[in-house]
């Protein structure tokens, strides 16, 4: 590879024609950069789940997965990532309208390696330069919430110390959560809100009794209609984070939504409901069902995972059944 202007930097390029495909290559490699080349959309996703790149180069008409698709793919994972649009002369419209999706450029084909290059470093660096700007605001407005935070792990573990039988039960959740999350693909911004959501998950329930937590038999009517109101509780606790944060407060507050909008406080459904809510749901009950409870023994992982399964569709999301799967087998089995 030769020393050029694009040193240091590595970009994923993703088209479809072959040649086109070998030409970009070598002429982003003369200039210095790293190139991961792919011939779709596909392929592409794996090569950037793989991590490591400051660009990306997509041919916007791919045969499988659309440049469009990609872009959108790659913002939902991270803002701090270059992404230039390659398009033909017709295409130019829609190459227009990419830019609103999160596009840094778009280059009409043929596009000469100077363009590449030159447009590649300033789209790098801008970005560069946004997200060190972004990273120091974000800094400046979560510094007043550092000690809420503190507080709020306090309340966790004093409510873990006050209920045995939830003992570790929050960072269990957050532990599986992120399990899954990764078997997803998540990018590391949602993992963070995910894993935030399942550590708080059940901060609310410090507006329940304990009288209620403790029972040891089936709850009257009213005593569910309480035990009800702690998502409601743990959003009105977690109202500091409502700005910087958002997503956190959202997923604490829907976590007992269900897929068939039968589950509380909002009877939200489907994909209505956050995708962090619908995740520590199946985290959540996971370790419920294999833990100690009052009223029962500790069952399996067979067992919680036959749960589940009956489940999908109703109580959780049909479409986290298959990435939980993919991480049951390295969950301990609290039998064993």
């Amino acid at each position: 590879m030769s020393e050029g202007p694009g040193t240091g930097f590595s970009v994923l390029l993703v088209e479809d024609d072959p040649e086109q495909r070998e030409v970009t290559r070598l002429a982003l490699e003369q200039s210095g950069f790293t190139v991961c080349a792919c011939p779709d959309g596909r392929s592409a996703v794996r090569a950037f789940n793989g991590g490591g790149f400051d660009a990306v180069l997509c041919d916007l008409g791919l045969p499988d997965l659309s440049g469009s698709e990609l872009l959108r793919y790659v913002r939902l994972s991270t803002d701090r990532i270059a992404f230039l649009m390659l398009t033909g002369h017709d295409d130019v419209p829609t190459a227009v309208r990419s830019m609103r999706d999160g596009a840094d450029e778009y280059l009409v084909k043929p596009a000469g390696p100077l363009a590449l290059a030159d447009s590649l470093l300033a789209a790098i660096r801008r970005r560069r330069q946004i997200a060190g700007s972004a990273e120091r605001l974000r800094r400046a407005e979560l510094a007043p919430l550092i000690g809420f935070m503190r507080g709020v792990q306090a309340l966790v573990a004093s409510l873990e110390t006050k209920d045995p039988y939830t003992h570790g039960h929050s960072r269990t959740v957050a532990d599986i959560s992120l399990r899954i999350g990764r078997a997803m693909g998540l990018g590391r911004r949602a993992l963070r809100e995910i894993r935030a959501g399942a550590l708080l998950h059940d901060i609310g329930k410090i507006g329940v009794p304990l009288s209620i937590l403790h029972k040891q038999g089936r709850l009257s009517e009213d005593e569910w209609q309480v035990v009800k109101l702690h998502p409601e509780y743990g959003c009105r606790i977690l109202e500091p984070l409502a700005r910087v944060l958002p997503e956190v407060q959202r997923i604490v507050r829907h976590e007992h939504e269900r897929w068939d909008g039968a589950g509380y406080p909002d009877g939200l459904a489907g994909e209505d409901i956050p995708l962090g809510s619908r995740l520590v749901m199946v985290a959540d009950t996971y370790d419920a069902v294999c833990s100690t409870r009052p009223y029962r023994k500790a069952l399996s992982k067979a067992d919680a995972l036959d749960i589940i399964r009956q489940g999908a569709g109703s109580q959780f999301d049909p479409g986290l059944v298959e990435p939980f799967e993919r991480v049951l087998g390295d969950l301990p089995d609290p039998r064993d």
